[in-house]
């Protein structure tokens, strides 16, 4: 199943390949058909587009080239105070429409005089065109010189001329503008300025006078734009130097109001409170050495033999000899006390001194004591008086550093204005200086040149663009008149369109003088035609594959008179009979009988006689001398035409016929002009039905067919006549008659 699957899709795959490759060949043929016609339409538009392009006003493009510029550099504090435009795209294309700006076109208008321009000013060109204005003009002016009532542009005697002059000035920008066009080049800071006019060198001239009046207009609002600035620091500085005055003089009013001095002040206020810190520390120092020593004398008085370890007992002379003298005393006692008694006088007196010297110790020691209770007043009451004085300068600093607050803030203000002064007034001395400011920050790369050749209209770019329309004009014609063709051109269209096959393509005949159309095949055996004949025959044998299976009976219609059935049946009567077979043709259109003109006879007994029973079959049968095919002709008789036809003597002469003759051949009429054809065909083996080439309608050979496929009858083939070999070898391939316009020499006339 997935190998026939795939069978399948590769056979519609095959035939959707065939069917394209057989459209294009269709349309290739299609377009070869209708050459003519394509290139009839091709010459007569591009005559048209040629005729209106020499017509239409030549128009000169010239080109001149600017590049925008950024040279400038203010710096950061010019940047803080002008807005500097970067250069990229948004500043190229606002500059290209600066440079299509009305207000622009009015000054290179009025540089280049362009308001007494015909090309410009509409109203001067129709006075120019208008010869009977010259003369009245030229008469106005001849009566009075002074009086110009023509002039538009006399303000003197004409109170319209300010109101025609604004009007015609819109009017000129109006047409200027439409010559201009500016457009940047992508990737660079480059603007092309194309001008088109009619006068080449005007173009030019007009491309220069824009590219000068732009970078002269650039170099203008420079030079405003630095007048401004600087009359805008002017004004600035004023007042900045005005508030730096008034910021300095509020520092120095406040500081003399709170008594502040600068710098020197707050320095003498510290290094006193650093001094008397110093100074209590060190009182403070001196007051606890003089409690520690009045501590350590009031000790020795107590105990006296302590003495000497104060620092008084070792700076005091008397305390020294005292000692000495007690030591001494001591020493006595000690030696006295070896070799007397405690009670003896020396010892006795000995030891008095000894209290004696004690007690003038203690004396000393408490005169040292009441000095160093008087140090020890005169250190607190120093600790005390510098405490208090600290405090005092404390008091006076902090009054002062609440004063030192508002009077930062002022400096700060103060400090503030200072440098925003000086910033301003060096960025007025760089503006002075900075002479790039005044640039106009572009500059002109080319300048335009005299265009040699028109850029409009571009002849070449009309003609090969309306070439290829009317080329495509002419094969949507050609498509068009392919679709409103309703008639048959090869086999495969009729096979194709109305499902029965087509069994022969019969050529056209050439117009033949002094003999009947039927003698064709006889007095040219060898033509195309003749061989279309035996084809058909041949055709109509091969057909069956036994020989008694052979149609023997045949009739001929076609769907209306003129499609050529009755000279194709006089041809194959002819031709089949030359051939060696027995043949009989009958005339069975009682109405329009034409048989006997293809062979050139006039009977004198048809196929009517014999029907109605005035002569016998011998006498109505006559023999064709050239070919010995037999032919039984008719005659006409309106009225009971298709009584005659339908009649049971008729189906037993046919029956007759067909035992006695190989090919029975029964020329019948148009089919849908009578009924008999289908008369006919029901007693015929096979029925040829004529399709005149390239003539017939559709629809018409449609109807035909129906009226046999209604009763059922499927034994019908179709018959291509009159075709023209050379035309219908335009088709493309199908057809056995294609190849007899390519193999002529197979064949002779």
């Amino acid at each position: 199943m997935i190998a026939q699957q795939k069978n399948n899709d590769a056979q519609k795959a095959s035939n959707s390949i065939q069917d394209l490759e057989i459209d294009l060949r269709n349309f290739l043929l299609m377009l070869w058909r209708r050459k003519l016609m394509i290139l009839m339409v091709m010459i007569v538009l591009l005559g048209i587009v040629f005729y209106f392009i020499n017509k239409v006003q030549p128009q000169y493009t010239a080109k001149s080239l600017i590049m925008i510029e950024n040279r400038l550099d203010p710096g950061p504090e010019l940047r803080a105070l002008i807005t500097n435009m970067r250069v990229d795209t948004t500043l190229i294309l606002s500059e290209a429409e600066v440079l299509k700006s009305r207000s622009l076109a009015r000054k290179i208008i009025e540089r280049l005089d362009l308001m007494n321009d015909p090309e410009f000013n509409p109203r001067l060109r129709f006075k120019e065109q208008h010869p009977v204005e010259k003369l009245m003009q030229k008469t106005a002016e001849d009566q009075d010189s002074n009086f110009k009532s023509l002039s538009i542009y006399d303000t003197t005697n004409n109170s319209q001329a300010p109101k025609i002059m604004a009007e015609d000035m819109g009017v000129v920008v109006n047409r200027f503008l439409k010559g201009l066009y500016a457009r940047p080049i992508p990737g660079s800071f480059v603007l092309q300025i194309e001008y088109t006019s009619e006068d080449p060198e005007k173009s030019a001239l007009i491309a220069n006078a824009i590219v000068d009046t732009y970078i002269a207009q650039r170099l203008d609002i420079k030079f405003k734009a630095t007048k401004k600035l600087s009359d805008w620091l002017d004004d600035r500085l004023e007042n900045l130097r005005n508030q730096v005055r008034q910021s300095e003089a509020a520092v120095e009013e406040y500081r003399e109001a709170n008594n502040l001095i600068s710098g020197a002040r707050s320095e003498i206020t510290a290094q006193q409170l650093s001094e008397l810190n110093s100074q209590l520390v060190l009182a403070k120092t001196k007051k606890a050495e003089a409690e520690a020593n009045l501590k350590q004398i009031k000790n020795w008085i107590k105990d006296p033999s302590k003495v000497e370890t104060t620092a008084q007992a070792l700076t005091s002379g008397i305390i020294q000899n005292l000692k000495v003298s007690e030591t001494s005393l001591l020493r006595q006692i000690s030696e006295m006390s070896e070799r007397y008694g405690e009670q003896h006088p020396s010892m006795i007196k000995t030891r008095a001194e000894l209290e004696e010297i004690r007690e003038k110790l203690r004396e000393e020691m408490r005169i040292i004591a009441g000095g160093l209770e008087a140090t020890v007043h005169v250190a607190e009451a120093r600790f005390f008086a510098l405490s208090e004085s600290i405090n005092e300068i404390e008091a006076v600093r902090q009054i002062e550093n609440k004063a030192n607050i508002q009077l930062r803030e002022l400096e700060r203000e103060a400090a503030s204005n200072r440098m925003i002064f000086d910033t301003f007034l060096e960025t007025y001395k760089k503006s002075d200086e900075q002479e790039k400011l005044q640039e106009a920050e572009a500059r002109v790369i080319s300048y335009a040149t005299v265009p040699r050749h028109a850029s409009y209209p571009n002849k070449p770019l009309f003609l090969s663009l309306t070439a290829a329309a009317s080329f495509f004009i002419g094969i949507a014609l050609a498509l068009l008149i392919e679709k409103l063709d309703n008639a048959f051109r090869t086999s495969s269209q009729l096979e194709d369109q109305i499902g029965f096959p087509c069994f022969g393509v019969i050529p056209e005949a050439q117009k033949v003088k002094k003999m009947p159309i039927g003698d064709y095949v006889m007095t040219k055996p060898a033509s195309n035609i003749a061989e279309a004949v035996r084809t058909l025959r041949m055709v109509l044998n091969l057909r069956s594959k036994n020989v008694e299976d052979r149609p023997k009976v045949i009739t001929i219609t076609s769907s209306l008179p003129g499609e050529g059935k009755t000279t194709l049946s006089s041809w194959m009567a002819r031709v089949t009979a030359k051939s060696g077979e027995r043949v009989i043709v009958i005339d069975c259109d009682l109405r329009r009988p034409n048989l006997h003109n293809a062979f050139g006879e006039k009977p004198e007994v048809t196929l009517v006689e014999y029907l109605v029973g005035k002569a016998t079959l011998k006498q109505a049968v006559h023999k064709d001398p050239q070919s010995g095919a037999h032919v039984l002709f008719a005659r006409s008789v309106p009225n009971n035409a298709l009584d005659l036809i339908g009649t049971a003597k008729m189906s037993k002469l046919i029956e007759s016929l067909k035992l006695e003759y190989d090919l029975v051949i029964l020329d019948s009429p148009a089919c849908l002009a009578v009924s008999d054809a289908r008369i006919l065909a029901a007693q015929s083996d096979q029925t040829l039905f004529a399709v005149s080439w390239n003539d017939t309608p559709k629809e018409v050979v449609s109807a035909g067919v129906k009226q046999f496929v209604d009763f059922g009858y499927d034994s019908l083939a179709f018959v291509l006549t009159n075709v023209d070999i050379r035309k219908h070898s335009k088709y493309g391939y199908g057809d056995a008659v294609y190849y007899y316009s390519r193999y002529k020499q197979y064949y002779s006339n």
